[in-house]
């Protein structure tokens, strides 16, 4: 009886999402009703109440639910004396983005929440760039600094792109391509053109 409750509850949790997802599509956080989400949930608002107090409550249970699992994949990154090792990394990124595409979206896209993008910037500077900065030995703070939101700014686009775009590639091929573009920068769409 308990699998059953707990996947009823997943059950629910997840088209609450979707219906969260599909709204922040059309407008931003702020305009949604709880009323919306149970009713494109197909669900009522007593149902909502059981899990959230409200969707501020909803999407931030969401974002720490995301935000765990990308600050684990970070946390367990260990770079190497050759930068060029992001594969592994940036790999179970995107699939943690393909997992949880929709709200993905909405949440780095235009009605998404900036506090959100920058928790994850600030994880990936403390977590990785740091380390990453040691082993280059930069003495440089701006210009490491410069080179990070460089860095970070495009992997969110690329993120985003992907996802608007509807995944075609696989995470394993994004994560190449990013890991290129990290390591090699445009030389990468001139050997790709050859």
């Amino acid at each position: 009886m308990e699998k059953t409750e707990d996947r009823r509850v997943r059950k629910t949790k997840k088209a609450m999402s979707a219906a969260l997802a599909a709204l922040l599509q059309k407008k931003p956080l702020k305009s949604i009703t709880v009323r919306e989400i149970s009713e494109l949930a197909d669900i009522n608002r007593g149902t909502f109440y059981l899990h959230y107090s409200d969707v501020f409550d909803m999407v931030e249970k969401l974002q720490n639910d995301i935000f765990e699992k990308f600050n684990k994949i970070i946390s367990e990154y260990e770079p190497k004396k050759n930068i060029d090792t992001l594969f592994p990394v940036l790999v179970k990124n995107f699939e943690l983005l393909a997992e949880n595409a929709e709200l993905a979206k909405c949440l780095i896209g235009k009605n998404g929440d900036a506090a959100f993008v920058d928790k994850l910037k600030n994880v990936l500077k403390e977590k990785c760039f740091s380390e990453v900065n040691k082993i280059l030995k930069t003495d440089d703070e701006a210009k490491f600094s410069y080179f990070f939101q460089f860095i970070v700014s495009g992997c969110i686009g690329i993120f985003s792109t992907w996802l608007n775009n509807g995944m075609p590639e696989s995470p394993s091929e994004m994560a190449r391509l990013t890991e290129d573009f990290i390591v090699k920068g445009i030389y990468v769409l001139e050997t790709d053109s050859k």
